[in-house]
């Protein structure tokens, strides 16, 4: 992530990320987990245009390849495309996304 001058991250991410860490870790873990996102990102809300955009992207993967891609995933990629962003993930739907420039987290 050192390589990036610029990083955001989307609203829906601290959701999902916060989700996943509450289940695994708990409480206090899921709020440093948080907190050191918050630090290194400027987030990015979910406006109109991206809910638009998030949606034409789900709609589109099901409609051209009969595949379905989770709400959360299409509104990260949306943030990503309309910011003109590299989006860093490790999610296999974001490759139902031809249009999104993505990096695998390793």
């Amino acid at each position: 992530m050192q390589k990036y001058d610029r990083r955001f991250v989307s609203a829906i991410t601290f959701f999902e990320i916060y989700k996943i860490s509450l289940e695994r870790e708990g409480k206090e873990t899921a709020e440093t987990t948080i907190s050191k996102i918050k630090r290194e990102f400027n987030p990015i809300p979910v406006d109109d245009l991206i809910a638009i955009h998030g949606a034409r992207l789900k709609h589109a993967a099901k409609v051209q390849r009969g595949e379905d891609i989770p709400m959360a995933d299409s509104l990260i990629a949306a943030t990503s495309i309309v910011n003109k962003a590299v989006c860093i993930a490790d999610s296999p739907h974001f490759d139902k996304i031809p249009q999104l420039k993505r990096k695998w987290i390793r």
